[in-house]
C-alpha cells in the first residue's frame, strides 16, 4: 500500500448543507470543489481514495458527508505517492478558489481542506505542477 496526498476534484450538482459528527453545518453551492486529504496510515492513497468515491459508508471523515449525497460527482483525482502534502495542496488551490472555512482541517492550522474552484483544467495544471499524477477520471472528467 503506497502512502501519500490525494485532490478529489468534484462537482455538487445541487446545493446542500451538512452536519458533521462535531456538528459543525456547511452550506456548500452547486459547483465545482477541490478536497485534500492525505492516508499515511496502514490502508494507503488507494484505498482512502476508493472508500471516499463510494457512496455507501458510515460517514467519518468531513468528505464523506459530501460523498454520501446524490449530488457529489468525482470528476478527477490526482495523487502524491509519498509526501504527506494535504496542506500543500489545500493552499495551492486556495489561491485559485475559494476556501471553505473549517472544512476537513480540524488537525492542522490550514482554514480549509475543501476549496471552491472556478475551472477543473486550472485546478488539474495547479496540482500537476506540484507533482500529482492522475489516479481517477471520471466519465465526463
Amino acid at each position: 500500500m503506497k502512502k501519500g496526498s490525494y485532490c478529489i476534484l468534484f462537482r455538487l450538482t445541487e446545493a446542500v448543507t451538512v452536519e458533521t459528527k462535531g456538528r459543525k453545518r456547511f452550506k456548500l453551492k452547486r459547483g465545482l470543489y477541490g478536497y485534500a486529504g492525505s492516508a499515511m496510515g496502514s490502508g494507503g492513497v488507494e484505498k482512502r481514495v476508493e472508500r471516499h468515491l463510494r457512496r455507501e459508508k458510515k460517514p467519518h471523515w468531513h468528505l464523506d458527508f459530501l460523498t454520501t449525497t446524490p449530488f457529489f460527482k468525482a470528476e478527477k483525482v490526482l495523487v502524491f505517492y509519498g509526501k504527506n502534502f494535504e496542506c500543500e495542496i489545500a493552499r495551492a488551490l486556495s489561491k485559485i478558489g475559494k476556501a471553505v472555512p473549517g472544512f476537513g482541517s480540524s488537525d492542522c492550522k490550514c482554514e480549509s481542506h475543501l476549496i471552491e474552484l472556478k475551472d477543473l483544467k486550472e485546478a488539474e495544471d495547479v496540482l500537476k505542477a506540484l507533482g500529482a499524477v492522475l489516479y481517477y477520471k471520471g466519465q465526463n472528467g
